[in-house]
Parts: structure tokens; sequence; C-alpha cells
């Protein structure tokens, strides 16, 4: 299986290094997975003009950094890890930079879908998507990011979907199971 893993800047660091363990988790389960640390100061922000829909669908108007480049892995991967600091119940700048850029993976029109408004996918097929928080927060931090990683996935409704937190690299080897099995599924 090919697994994109977006990381944040911080989950790198040698005091973290969520990234790195959840790396190994799932190079050693016989994986590939390639992995990009993003700065969401190096990426451009969304600046909702919609060309991504309108003008050249699937594809962001802004081309001097490498959020197309980034969302074309994505849709081109058999699953998607997220490694994000918990950052008031959210996602870290990093990883909510690169988000706000990802809507031209989804398209422009509306239909209801579990009862709910919300764009269909541009493509057939998402990756399965994997979020996993971390951070020494509270319960409801953890809970409101879950619930936000899901809300997240709704629009491009992935083969398998599962949102995760952990305080630190050493909690990886407690959720190791449940990512493992969700990346399974997606096979």
């Amino acid at each position: 299986m090919n697994v994109l893993m977006l990381c944040d800047r911080r989950s790198t660091a040698d005091d973290v290094m969520v990234s790195s363990a959840v790396q190994v988790m799932i190079t050693e389960a016989g994986h590939q997975v390639e992995t990009m640390v993003l700065s969401g100061d190096e990426l451009e922000p969304c600046v909702g003009c919609f060309g991504c829909w309108l003008r050249t669908p699937g594809q962001c108007v802004i081309t001097k950094d490498e959020a197309n480049s980034i969302a074309s892995k994505l849709i081109n991967s058999d699953a998607v890890v997220l490694v994000s600091e918990i950052t008031y119940g959210g996602f870290s700048s990093d990883i909510k930079a690169f988000l706000d850029r990802n809507v031209q993976n989804i398209l422009p029109i509306f239909e209801i879908y579990k009862g709910e408004m919300h764009h269909p996918g541009r493509y057939k097929r998402f990756p399965t998507w994997v979020a996993v928080g971390y951070g020494d927060v509270s319960e409801e931090e953890k809970q409101t990011f879950c619930l936000l990683a899901d809300r997240n996935a709704l629009n491009m409704r992935p083969s398998g979907l599962l949102a995760v937190t952990v305080k630190d690299s050493a909690g990886i080897a407690g959720e190791a199971e449940r990512i493992l099995g969700v990346l399974e599924v997606a096979q």
C-alpha cells in the first residue's frame, strides 16, 4: 500500500518525534510511506477564488508553492496519514494550511450525503484518511480533534476513516492496531 504521511514541523522535533514513530510502525507493517513535512509558512493561503473549481479544475491557480503537487500525491495514494499537534482541538497551522488548499479535490456542487449538504469528491476514489493528533491536551480537545478530522473527511468520502489522539510518540504503540487495521481494510 502507498501511504502519504503529511506531518507538521513540530512532529519531527527531537523531543516529540511522533511522525517517526508513525512512519516506523507503518513501514514495519510492509507499507510504502512517503513522508512530507509541511510548513504553513511555505504554503500560500487559499484566497477563495474558486479557480481550482472553475478555471483549472483540480488544480489550484496558485502555482508558486507545493500545494498542487501535494494534492496530486494525496489523491493518488492508497492512504493519507495526517500527523498534527492538537491546537485548541484543531489541526496545527501547518496541516490546516494544506487542508484549506485541498478544496481542489472536491467539486463545486452540493449534494445530500448522510442527511447533510456536502460537496462530492472530484474523483471516484479518495484514499483512506487517518488523522493522528498529539499533545498533552484535555479530553475535550481530543474529542474536538477527532470530530473535526471526521468532519473534514466527509466531502472526500474516504474508503476508511480513523482519528486518534496520543500524548506523545510513546502513545503510538497503543494505537498501532487501530491505525494498521484501517490501513489493512483499505488494501
